[in-house]
């Protein structure tokens, strides 16, 4: 796998680990290169974790792409500025190749003291980059919230 320059910046130690994959149930399709688990399933790199009822890899052309699903489908990580992201959806692909992380349906997005939440959320570890979107409904929104510090009730605020 290669890894740009950008993405060693973010997640280089997750990404240069190897990738394990846990659950109650799994089966194989030698054939067409498919790999299949189910109940409790948690793909961990690192500290990158995955966690779903179900989850399908597909290998093509040197290529993984795995697929999460719950109810919901669970992701989290360490930034490499010590800080946590976490993420769910009803649906999560991870792209290995590409370093794409797409996340689907009821997606909220939670790192820092910042929430995103939308339909679907595209984050790409290379560029470092997010792009929400709402969903097919006129009236759904993509919402940010930016969570202000909390300050001891006894403190003085000064404005």
């Amino acid at each position: 796998m290669s890894i740009t320059p950008a993405a060693m910046a973010q997640g280089k130690a997750d990404f240069e680990q190897d990738i394990f994959i846990d659950s109650e149930e799994e089966w194989f399709d030698i054939q067409n290169r498919i790999a299949v688990f189910d109940k409790n399933a948690v793909i961990t790199q690192g500290t990158l974790r995955i966690t779903a009822d179900h989850i399908e890899v597909a290998e093509q052309e040197g290529n993984r792409t795995f697929t999460a699903t719950g109810a919901p489908a669970t992701y989290q990580q360490q930034l490499d500025d010590g800080s946590m992201m976490q993420a769910e959806a009803e649906t999560i692909f991870y792209d290995e190749q590409a370093q794409q992380l797409r996340m689907l349906g009821k997606v909220k997005v939670s790192q820092a003291n910042k929430e995103i939440s939308g339909a679907e959320l595209v984050y790409d570890f290379a560029t470092q980059q997010l792009r929400a979107r709402r969903g097919d409904d006129e009236n759904e929104r993509v919402t940010t919230i930016f969570r202000t510090d909390s300050k001891n009730d006894d403190e003085p605020i000064n404005r």
